[in-house]
């Protein structure tokens, strides 16, 4: 009976014991204790200092910014000079511009002089080339400004430039005497008779009444003679030196 009692004791006190190290096995080891894993008697490990950082490493230094040249200030060019050179420049282009439009000038009235004057007979022109160019003339504008004009002043040119008819018919003749040219006779004959015609028309319209049947034939024979010149002056021109 008192063994069975001892057991239920120390069974008892075992479960006691089992319990105190319960409690302390759930808080952590305490100093002084044996853990609940480790072997009885043997202390716990001490904890393990956590690892130091490394030292930080100082960053490489950054190269000392090199002082860049400064720019060297550029001289503006003096007001002054530019001021003389600016007020030179322009009367000159003023004065250019004036000279360059009087030689335009000049010689578009140059020009218009030459075209306006009559051309000039050659200086050396021979007896034979002045008088076909006269008579062409003669034919070509005399004639017909005559018979166009009033009667009136048809008659004063006429009183005026008869005598250039009568010179070229003596100088015809004169020229057929020299060189024998068979066409130089005909030519002094044809301008004779149109002088002749243009007395008679001429006449002919200053009556009053004037016949026209009289006056129209008279024309017609005036421009007979007219159409015989050219055929003579187109013939000398062929055999005669200009």
């Amino acid at each position: 009976m008192e063994r069975r009692v001892f057991r239920l004791s120390a069974i008892a006190a075992i479960a006691v014991f089992a319990g105190v190290l319960g409690a302390c096995g759930s808080d952590g080891p305490v100093d002084g204790l044996p853990s609940a894993t480790g072997a009885p008697g043997e202390a716990a490990p001490a904890p393990t200092d956590a690892p130091e950082a490394p030292a930080p490493t100082d960053a490489p230094e950054a190269p000392a910014p090199t002082d860049a040249p400064a720019p060297q200030p550029t001289t503006a060019p003096e007001s002054g000079d530019t001021d003389d050179e600016n007020s030179w420049v322009v009367p000159l282009l003023i004065i250019g511009g004036l000279l360059l439009l009087a030689v335009v000038i000049g010689g578009v009235i140059g020009r218009s002089k030459k075209s306006a004057a009559p051309p000039a007979a050659p200086s050396a022109a021979s007896p034979q080339a002045s008088l076909l160019s006269t008579s062409q003339w003669i034919t070509d504008q005399l004639s017909l400004e005559l018979m166009a004009a009033p009667p009136a002043a048809a008659q004063q040119r006429w009183a005026v430039e008869r005598s250039r008819l009568d010179n070229v018919a003596i100088g015809a003749q004169q020229q057929y005497l020299e060189v024998q040219d068979p066409n130089w006779q005909p030519l002094s004959q044809t301008m004779s008779a149109l002088a002749a015609a243009i007395d008679t028309n001429l006449s002919l319209r200053a009556q009053e009444p004037a016949n026209a049947q009289l006056i129209s034939e008279s024309t017609d024979v005036i421009n007979r003679h007219r159409a015989t010149l050219q055929q003579l002056i187109a013939a000398l021109r062929l055999t005669t030196p200009q």
